[in-house]
């Protein structure tokens, strides 16, 4: 037992300090994920000199686009971890049309996987005035106050979110009500996160995370031998499977 209390509250530091990253459950929309790009190993004057040249031939390339175009050019880049150029796109089209469907809400998820946090609250909450039963704006503006620690003001998306998503999306609804528990975690409503723990194990009974999260949940109310139920479950598939001789 003493073994037992001794590990968590590295476990409460570890699971419920820690800032958001891209790899987090972040956006339960399907599809679109742009992934992180890197940087080659050309001089500096090289590399000057290649950036104009670069920024060149994009621009006359972009102004003979079609807003279509350019924002398939643009996801098709952020996919590619080519950010900047989508980014470049983006802008093009809000030259022109400043309400192209869905233009904010994919710029939304370039910004935060650029690590661009502020600009990506601002580009959702345009998403949401532009479409406000959007489930997955709602989600992605959460997750952003979330990162910011304005878990607060995530709390109230996710639960727009929870409003507006159909009940057959089984594995984003698991994913809202784990980050909602997260946010209510944070604020100390450690009641409300358990709750929200549980109803993302019913849509996902395996995931290991929620599991453990739920047990240090229960840790916080002094519950030890629900923790330790948890944590067992959360420890369950790193044991060796046993092979059949």
């Amino acid at each position: 037992m003493k073994y037992f209390v001794a590990i968590i509250p590295g476990l409460l530091l570890t699971a419920f300090m820690l800032g958001c990253s891209k790899d987090d459950t972040a956006s339960p929309k399907a599809g679109i994920i742009y992934n992180s790009g890197s940087i080659g190993g050309e001089t500096t004057r090289d590399s000057q000199s290649s950036l104009k040249h670069d920024a060149k031939q994009l621009n006359d390339k972009l102004r003979s686009m079609s807003n279509d175009d350019l924002f398939q050019f643009a996801l098709d880049c952020g996919n590619q971890g080519n950010c900047s150029e989508a980014l470049a796109a983006y802008n093009k089209i809000l030259e022109t049309d400043k309400n192209y469907p869905d233009l904010y809400y994919y710029q939304g998820l370039l910004y935060r996987d650029m690590g661009m946090v502020d600009e990506a609250i601002c580009a959702f909450q345009t998403a949401i005035t532009q479409n406000p039963a959007s489930a997955e704006a709602h989600y992605n503006l959460g997750y952003a106050y979330r990162c910011k620690g304005l878990h607060n003001e995530a709390v109230h998306e996710y639960q727009k979110s929870l409003e507006l998503i159909p009940e057959n999306k089984t594995k984003q609804k698991a994913y809202i009500h784990f980050n909602l528990g997260f946010s209510y975690f944070s604020n100390g409503m450690i009641d409300d996160a358990i709750v929200q723990f549980k109803k993302a194990l019913v849509y996902k009974p395996k995931d290991k995370e929620i599991h453990q999260k739920l047990g240090i949940a229960y840790t916080a109310k002094g519950w030890t031998e629900k923790a330790k139920d948890e944590f067992s479950l959360y420890h369950e598939q790193d044991k060796p499977i046993k092979k059949i001789p």
